[in-house]
C-alpha cells in the first residue's frame, strides 16, 4: 500500500506542478503580448509627421505626431496586443482625424509596438504614462495642444476613461469598446480558445489572475471602470457592439447610466458590431459621430 500511496502523491504533486507552471506561463503571455510592428506610417496616408520619443519614468514611449496647424489635438490609444500600426481601427481613425484638421498623436503603449517596457499593466500604469505624455506635449508642443481630446479602443478606451477622470486637461473622450472589468473580459478572452485548452485555462483562471496581479503589481480594483464615472465631467461618447464577445453592451450601458449624471454631455452609440469593429462596419456614420463630437467639444 505504501508504494501505491507514494505513487499517488507523486502523481498529484506532478499534476499540480504542471498546472501551476501552465498558469504562470499564461500570466507571462498576458503581461508580454506579441509586439505588433507595421510597415506603414502617416506618410502613407498623405501626411508628414514627427517621430515621438517620450520619457515616462524609466521607459520611452514611441509614437507619431501629425500636425495640421491648429491647436486641437486628439490622442489615439490602441488596445491590448495591438499598436499604433493597427490597420483595423488605428489607421482609419488617424486618417479620419487628420483629414478633418485635427492634430493627431498616436502612441504605442508600454509593452506594445515600438515602446519600451517589459510588461503591459493592462491600463494601470498606462494612465500615469498618459498624464506624463500630456505634460510633455504641453511643455514641448504647447501651441498644438490648447485643446486635447482622447479616443481609445478596448484597453485604450478604458485608459481614456481613467485619464479623463484624473486629468482635466482632457476636454473630450471617445471610448470604443472599453473594458469595464478587466477580470471579466480576460475570462471571455480565454473562452475564444478551443477545447480542451479553454476548459483547462478557465479552471486555472483564478491562479492566472493571481500570478498576473502579483508580477505586475496591478491593483485590480483600480481597473474596474465603473468607479470612475463620478469623476468625469468632460463630454464622453461611448461606442459598443451587440456582437462584442469581450465587452458586453449591458456593462457599458451601466457605465453610461452612471456617467451621464456627472458628465457635461454623455452619449452612447450601440451598433451590431463585434469588438472595436464599428469603425469598419459603419465608416461613414462613425466619422460623422466622432468628428462631430470632437468639433463640438474641442
Amino acid at each position: 500500500m505504501i508504494p501505491i500511496l507514494v505513487l499517488v502523491i507523486v502523481v498529484v504533486i506532478a499534476v499540480a506542478a504542471l498546472f501551476i507552471g501552465l498558469a504562470y506561463s499564461v500570466s507571462t503571455k498576458l503581461l508580454k503580448p506579441p509586439r505588433r510592428i507595421g510597415e506603414w506610417s502617416p506618410r502613407d496616408l498623405g501626411y508628414d509627421y514627427e517621430e515621438l520619443s517620450i520619457n515616462v519614468g524609466d521607459i520611452v514611449l514611441k509614437g507619431w505626431l501629425i500636425s495640421r496647424g491648429g491647436s486641437k489635438t486628439v490622442i489615439a490609444l490602441h488596445g491590448y496586443t495591438s499598436s499604433k500600426y493597427d490597420e483595423g481601427y488605428m489607421k482609419p481613425v488617424i486618417k479620419m482625424l487628420a483629414d478633418n484638421g485635427f492634430n493627431v498623436v498616436a502612441l504605442d503603449l508600454r509593452g506594445h509596438g515600438d515602446s519600451g517596457g517589459e510588461y503591459t499593466t493592462l491600463g494601470y500604469l498606462e494612465v500615469d504614462d498618459m498624464v506624463k505624455v500630456i505634460d510633455w506635449l504641453t511643455e514641448n508642443k504647447g501651441s498644438f495642444v490648447e485643446s486635447i481630446g482622447v479616443i481609445g479602443y478596448s484597453m485604450g478606451g478604458a485608459i481614456a476613461i481613467m485619464l479623463a477622470a484624473r486629468d482635466k486637461r482632457v476636454k473630450a473622450v471617445v471610448a470604443d469598446s472599453p473594458y469595464m472589468d478587466i477580470i471579466a473580459s480576460g475570462k471571455r478572452w480565454i473562452k475564444r480558445l478551443k477545447e480542451p485548452l479553454r476548459s483547462i485555462l478557465l479552471a486555472l483562471y483564478p491562479l492566472i489572475v493571481y500570478f498576473t496581479r502579483k508580477r505586475s503589481r496591478v491593483d485590480i480594483e483600480a481597473l474596474k471602470i465603473h468607479r470612475y464615472a463620478d469623476k468625469i465631467s468632460q463630454p464622453i461618447l461611448l461606442v459598443c457592439g451587440r456582437n462584442d464577445d469581450l465587452v458586453y453592451v449591458d456593462e457599458i450601458e451601466k457605465f453610461y447610466d452612471l456617467v451621464k449624471k456627472y458628465s457635461r454631455e454623455a452619449s452612447i452609440w450601440v451598433t451590431s458590431s463585434r469588438h472595436v469593429s464599428t469603425i469598419k462596419d459603419y465608416p461613414g456614420e462613425y466619422e460623422s459621430k466622432v468628428i462631430g463630437f470632437f468639433k463640438r467639444w474641442l
